[in-house]
C-alpha cells in the first residue's frame, strides 16, 4: 500500500506532502492538484516498473511555472508484508537541450539502501544490503526497471509499483476488441477488453461474482464473453435476459457509456488478485445518483481482500458524504499557488451535508 507520496516542483505541487490510508477521497476544486497526484505516481510507475524513458513521460512543461528552480523531486513509501520501501526521485529540465534528465535516484528497505543513482553512476545493493561494484549508467531510464533480477526486495519494489491501477475512466473510449492479453490497463481503461481478457483468465475464480454483481446494477444482465472476431482477436459481448427469458448478445460498443463504466468498475474491484492499489480519478462520471454508492461499497469492502487500496478523485455529492466525512483530504489552492492538503476541510457547517457545504464553497 503506498502510504505517502511526495512532489515538489511539479506542476502545482511543491514541497507537497500526501499521506494515505487504505481508502482515501480526494477533493477540491479543479486545478487544486488531485490529479497532478495521480500523474506523480503514474510517472514513478512507468518508469521504474514499466522501463519507460524519461522524456517520454515528462517535459519541462511539468515543472512548476512560477519556479525558477530547474529540478524536480517526486517520491513514495510503501508498505508491505516485508517491510516499509522509500523512493526518491530528482529530475533536471529547462537545460539548453531543452529534455528532461535523472539526476538522482534512490530506493532503500527499512532504511537501508537498495539502490543509488548520481552523476552519472549506480550503486547497487544485495538483499542483505552487501555493495556490488559501481556501474555506469545513462540519465534516461530507471536501474531499477532493468537491474537486480537476483534481488528478491528489488523485484517486490517493481511488483508494487506495477500493480498500481492508475486510471482516469472514458467510457465512450473503451474498445470492444481484443487483440491481445493486456496485463496493465491504460490510463483512460481504453484498452478494457483485453485486460479483461486477461484478468479472467487469471482470476477464473472471480467471474462468477463479477457477472453475479453486475446482475444486481444491471437489470437483465447475465454474462460477458469473449468472442472469436479474427486471429487471435476476440471481441466482448455482454448477454442480456428479458422477462421472458429469451436472451439477447450486445456487443459492448452497444452499452451505453453509464453500463460499459459499471462493467469496467466492478471489474476493477472483484478481478484484482489481493495486492492492487486502485487509484482512480471520477469514477462516478456516466453513472447516476443510485449507481454510484453500491459500488463505493463493494470497492471499501474488497480493501483487505481483494485490494489493498482504493483512494478515489471526485466531486459527486454521494462520494462526498460516503466517505469524505473520516477519509477525505481536502486540496487548496490560493490565487493559483501551491497545492495544500488537509485532513479536514476548512469550514464545517452544522446541520449541513458536507456535500451541500461543498456545493455552496463553504468548506473553503
Amino acid at each position: 500500500m503506498i502510504e505517502r507520496f511526495y512532489a515538489h516542483n511539479f506542476r502545482c505541487l511543491v514541497n507537497f506532502r500526501l499521506d494515505l490510508g487504505e481508502t482515501n477521497v480526494l477533493l477540491g476544486a479543479n486545478g487544486s492538484g488531485k490529479s497532478s497526484v495521480l500523474d506523480g505516481l503514474k510517472c514513478i510507475q512507468d518508469l521504474v516498473a514499466r522501463g519507460y524513458r524519461i522524456n517520454d513521460i515528462l517535459a519541462p512543461c511539468d515543472l512548476a511555472a512560477a519556479s525558477t528552480e530547474d529540478t524536480l523531486n517526486l517520491g513514495l513509501h510503501i508498505n508491505t508484508a516485508d517491510g516499509r520501501f522509500e523512493y526518491a526521485l530528482w529530475i533536471k529540465g529547462r537545460g539548453a537541450a531543452n529534455r528532461m534528465e535523472i539526476r538522482r535516484e534512490v530506493l532503500t528497505h527499512n532504511d537501508r539502501s537498495l539502490y543509488r543513482y548520481e552523476d552519472g553512476q549506480v550503486q547497487l545493493y544485495l538483499d542483505d544490503h552487501g555493495e556490488l561494484p559501481t556501474l555506469p549508467f545513462g540519465d534516461q531510464q530507471s536501474g531499477i526497471a532493468i537491474w537486480g533480477e537476483e534481488n528478491r526486495l528489488f523485484a517486490l519494489f517493481r511488483r508494487e509499483m506495477a500493480n498500481c491501477t492508475i486510471v482516469s475512466p472514458c467510457p465512450p473510449l473503451y474498445a470492444a476488441e481484443a487483440k491481445s492479453e493486456d496485463e496493465y490497463l491504460d490510463r483512460s481503461i481504453r484498452n478494457f477488453a483485453g485486460w479483461y481478457r486477461h484478468a479472467a483468465q487469471e482470476n477464473m475464480g472471480a467471474v462468477g461474482s463479477l457477472f453475479d454483481e453486475l446482475g444486481d446494477v444491471l437489470p437483465g444482465f447475465q454474462s460477458l464473453n469473449l468472442a472469436e472476431s479474427g486471429e487471435n482477436s476476440r471481441s466482448l459481448k455482454a448477454i442480456f435476459r428479458d422477462q421472458s427469458g429469451a436472451q439477447t448478445k450486445y456487443g459492448f460498443e452497444q452499452l451505453s457509456d453509464g453500463e460499459r463504466a459499471l462493467v469496467a468498475l466492478y471489474s476493477l474491484v472483484t478481478l484484482s488478485d489481493g495486492s492492487r492499489s486502485l487509484f482512480i480519478d471520477e469514477p462516478d462520471n456516466y453513472l447516476s445518483l443510485r449507481e454510484i454508492q453500491p459500488w463505493l461499497v463493494k470497492a471499501t469492502e474488497c480493501c483487505g481482500s481483494s485490494l489493498d487500496q482504493v483512494v478515489v478523485i471526485s466531486h459527486h455529492p454521494v462520494v462526498i458524504d460516503y466517505i469524505a466525512g473520516a477519509k477525505g483530504k481536502w486540496f487548496y489552492r490560493d490565487h493559483g499557488g501551491p497545492s495544500q492538503v488537509s485532513d479536514q476541510p476548512r469550514n464545517v457547517i452544522d446541520g449541513i451535508p458536507l456535500s451541500e457545504t461543498v456545493a455552496r464553497g463553504w468548506e473553503a
